[in-house]
């Protein structure tokens, strides 16, 4: 499969009509608001001074990014539209594992990132935000206790990974490991917690930790707790593949 991202296709960058039409349309629809009217199919034809086709053709460009509303019959019209957060992570974690993207490298990836999540969350002030991860760190001794099981575990995961990320207040880092939770919802390969409860154990260890640095404000620690949250990942997917490998030699 060609994996090369080409960006002029990406971003419409073409010289075309289209091409400029789509960008028009793009840029009308982000300076209304959600739901905005932005005008008839008439309106824009004389106001872009383009043919039909080439509206009706860019504007399924632009309805494609979840810009854009095309409302026939009465109250019709185009219509300002934004994308759902779901929709904005769930179109690169695909095209990442149509790609054959590895759990390996995106955590390689992360490792860049969540580090920095974990330390812009520590300057946190949002009241309901730090109260949110409170609770999640008192649930934590409890979830140990009855030794949850490994959906509970993920989701436990994936939920305060999420916290960290609005914590942080930086969208980027928001966008970024939502996209790398819902690509490792898609990959089948791994499966850190299953039948390792003491794998689960070192990991509700390591939450624990890193809740406490960022709820004391601590962003260096915070810093090396999400280093070493990585870490342990990427030797777990190693052994992983080690044991995967060894399972292929026995059964040929």
């Amino acid at each position: 499969m060609n994996n090369i991202l080409d960006l002029n296709e990406a971003v419409e960058l073409g010289g075309s009509v289209v091409a400029r039409t789509v960008r028009e349309l793009t840029e009308l629809s982000l300076q209304a608001g959600d739901g905005d009217y932005l005008g008839s199919e008439a309106e824009l034809l004389e106001r872009m001074g383009i043919s039909r086709p080439t509206l009706r053709q860019a504007a399924k460009v632009v309805e494609s990014d979840c810009l854009l509303s095309v409302r026939r019959g009465v109250n019709g019209g185009f219509y300002a539209t934004r994308p759902s957060a779901r929709h904005v992570v769930q179109s690169p974690a695909l095209w990442l594992r149509l790609q054959s993207a590895t759990l390996e490298q995106m955590n390689r990836a992360s490792m860049l990132i969540y580090p920095t999540a974990g330390a812009e969350a520590a300057k946190c002030t949002d009241p309901k935000l730090i109260a949110e991860l409170r609770s999640f760190r008192a649930a934590i001794d409890e979830r140990e206790a009855r030794q949850e099981n490994q959906r509970e575990t993920l989701d436990a995961e994936i939920y305060l990974s999420q916290l960290i990320a609005n914590m942080s207040g930086d969208p980027v880092l928001i966008l970024f490991i939502g996209i790398s939770y819902t690509f490792g919802l898609l990959e089948r390969e791994y499966r850190f917690y299953r039948r390792a409860p003491e794998r689960r154990r070192l990991w509700l260890s390591l939450q624990r930790s890193y809740c406490d640095a960022i709820l004391s404000g601590d962003s260096e620690i915070a810093l090396l707790l999400g280093v070493r949250r990585g870490r342990q990942v990427e030797s777990w997917i190693a052994e992983d593949k080690a044991a995967a490998a060894q399972r292929a030699t026995d059964e040929t």
